[in-house]
């Protein structure tokens, strides 16, 4: 099981679209989580994390909480804070909810949580650009050239003040 996860705003459904557009089979992580979902809140599934790291597939699964999932490997999509920033508040996010994601995504929150769970497996890919992100997961998925990276998106956090 391939694991693509990320912050929300990222661009892990541009991502994903594109993907499907070269010929993968690719899938959302969403579409499992059903059996774990314990509740909803705000529009939103609560789901148990724990039975989460039960769930795997064949395949490549895309979504924010597929790093919980029993992967062979996890790509974590990073993206700079502006951009996420603006794709948060196209999409009608309330002013609190774009701060938490800038704040989890600013400290690396997903990658953190998918290193504790899969040490060793981890592939952070900055989304700067359609065509060179998709080439790293592909990179990662053939297994060659794959640099393991930990992306530093601190700084961007100073832009706030």
């Amino acid at each position: 099981m391939i694991c693509i996860s990320g912050t929300p705003g990222v661009g892990k459904t541009t991502v994903m679209k594109e993907m499907e557009k070269r010929g993968y089979n690719v899938r959302e992580f969403d579409n499992l989580i059903d059996k774990c979902t314990v509740g909803i809140e705000d529009g939103e599934k609560i789901v148990d994390e724990d039975c989460l790291k039960e769930i795997s597939q064949e395949g490549i699964y895309f979504g924010h909480l597929s790093h919980f999932a029993k992967c062979n490997v996890v790509i974590v999509l990073r993206s700079h804070l502006k951009r996420i920033y603006s794709g948060l508040e196209e999409r009608k996010y309330p002013k609190s909810k774009i701060m938490d994601n800038l704040e989890c995504e600013a400290i690396d929150l997903i990658g953190y949580e998918a290193e504790m769970l899969h040490p060793g497996m981890v592939y952070e890919v900055l989304n700067d650009s359609i065509d060179e992100t998709v080439g790293e997961i592909e990179n990662v998925i053939k297994g060659k050239n794959a640099l393991r990276l930990k992306i530093d998106l601190t700084e961007e956090i100073l832009d706030w003040y």
